[in-house]
């Protein structure tokens, strides 16, 4: 069987990337000048997002708060208090509820909608133009599907959902690096490290990666055994981690008939980790813990900023007792820390830079992935060229409308 192009798929999506970055970077000043404003006069922020958009948009506001201690909210409500409001009231004003009690203290709201045409996030906007709250608001498209008053609208120019996001997280977290302070670098020159980085990304070794990665997630779908997504040093990685989690529970098998969803164990919730915190001052009893379930033939990926780090050693250690098939995503330290580990090492950039990085790697072992499920009720994967794999954006087979999608 042909080798699935893979590196070719990797390099094709990074440049996408990279254009998509490129063609935010005009309003860049705009959107920047907003999140100053908002930080400078002591008001809150706000963000809201669907799905992938969520882990965006409080990945931001991770940034702002533990960098600059700015006032702001968890971007979602908590589980819990979220599935309790969407079935009492609704989903479609579900954010909007969650606003309109503190609006006054509110000086931005930023929102990531991929089609713009999500209900809630329409909601947010009417909300905040009747109260004359600025809003950025990042979407996929030219940006036509929103027309805040006083506010932004940051468009990727493109519909291509994955690649939009990977676009949208780049932009936002080094728009918020930039308006931290009067002695920061402009985001043009952010921007510029930025997709050295991404053009600096070894994409044979990462076609590679997604290779061996790509053949033990579906076999682990179709096998029904558990996969794995740990990030247990926290930060912009862990909300990083909750995304490509999604990605492999809910997006890799949508719409391939006869997949069932995999079960896919993430980071622990705020329950678990409050306990772990409070009962065990080792941080890395948690990942510990979780993997002592893993079995011979689970799958882990693990995110982590330094592979020799004490956390990370721990969490490798633990995955390779239990047998599992261990895949490594880091920038500082060994690429191979275990026997059997396939280690993925990234250029050197800050932790929210990093993040953006290990999302497009998501995002790309999310479509090899469903090529893969699909091909294998179809006929060989290895007739997939590049330009098929690029083609399997996820936007269409989602119902883009007023209801649902981000």
């Amino acid at each position: 069987m042909t080798t699935p192009p893979y590196e070719d798929f990797a390099h094709a999506y990074l440049i996408e990337v990279g254009a998509a970055v490129r063609r935010m970077l005009p309003r860049h000043a705009e959107a920047v000048d907003l999140l100053v404003k908002a930080t400078a006069g002591g008001g809150e922020i706000r963000a809201f997002g669907n799905g992938g958009s969520s882990a965006i948009v409080r990945s931001v506001l991770l940034q702002l708060h533990a960098q600059a201690e700015v006032p702001v909210n968890d971007a979602m409500m908590s589980p819990a208090t979220l599935a309790y409001s969407a079935q009492r009231e609704g989903y479609r004003t579900a954010f909007a509820r969650s606003l309109v009690g503190g609006i006054g203290r509110v000086g931005l709201v930023v929102v990531a909608s991929v089609s713009g045409r999500s209900a809630n996030i329409l909601e947010v906007a009417r909300l905040c133009a009747e109260h004359r709250v600025p809003v950025l608001a990042l979407v996929g498209g030219d940006g036509s599907q929103l027309e805040p008053d006083g506010g932004v609208v940051w468009a990727t120019g493109t519909t291509d959902q994955q690649i939009s996001e990977d676009a949208m997280l780049t932009v936002l977290t080094l728009a918020a690096a930039t308006a931290l302070g009067p002695g920061t670098k402009p985001l043009s020159a952010r921007a510029e490290r930025h997709l050295r980085a991404l053009a600096g990304v070894d994409t044979e070794l990462l076609g590679a990666f997604l290779g061996e990665a790509t053949e033990a997630v579906a076999d682990a779908i179709t096998g029904r055994r558990r996969i794995y997504v740990l990030c247990p040093d926290g930060g912009p990685l862990a909300l990083v981690g909750e995304h490509f989690a999604h990605n492999l529970a809910w997006d890799a098998p949508l719409g391939v008939d006869g997949v069932q969803p995999p079960l896919v164990v993430c980071d622990p919730s705020l329950a678990d980790m409050s306990a772990i915190y409070n009962d065990h001052p080792d941080p890395a009893h948690g990942v510990r813990h979780q993997l002592s379930s893993a079995t011979p033939g689970d799958v882990v990926f693990l995110l982590a900023y330094d592979s020799a780090g004490p956390t990370a050693r721990e969490a490798v250690s633990a995955a390779t007792v239990a047998g599992t098939r261990l895949f490594l995503l880091h920038r500082d330290g060994p690429s191979r820390s275990a026997a059997g580990a396939r280690g993925l090492r990234l250029p050197r950039v800050d932790d929210f830079a990093l993040a953006a990085l290990v999302q497009s790697v998501a995002h790309l072992l999310c479509r090899t992935t469903r090529a893969t499920l699909a091909a294998d009720r179809s006929g060989p994967a290895g007739v997939l060229s590049a330009d098929d794999l690029m083609a399997r954006d996820l936007a269409p087979l989602r119902e883009l409308s007023a209801t649902h999608t981000r």
